[in-house]
């Protein structure tokens, strides 16, 4: 399904304003930095995520900080010989990993 003038969504053949740049830039810089906004006045930040399933294997990662993003770092920890839908196993794993 197209669109009557034959270009797609969003599309836009003109000049850019500056403010459109400056809006841009800074959108790009807030993506980039970390989160400052925190759920609790006493949440430091600090712990895991919980185990969950990714590219074949259970995972742990941080809540914040190296590790903590799928596709871009490798997990804390990771497991392979747990089967795919015991995740009891997994959840038991992630605790003793954690050494909770």
């Amino acid at each position: 399904m197209g669109v009557p003038n034959g270009r797609r969504y969003a599309d836009y053949i003109g000049p850019v304003s500056t403010r459109d740049r400056v809006a841009g830039v800074l959108r790009a810089l807030a993506l980039a930095l970390p989160p400052r906004r925190k759920l609790h006045p006493h949440d430091t930040g600090d712990g895991y995520q919980g185990v969950r399933r990714e590219f074949g294997r259970w995972v742990v990662r941080p809540m914040t900080g190296p590790g903590s993003r799928r596709w871009i770092s490798k997990p804390h920890y990771s497991n392979r010989a747990i089967p795919r839908n015991d995740l009891k196993a997994a959840e038991d794993w992630m605790l003793e990993t954690l050494g909770i």
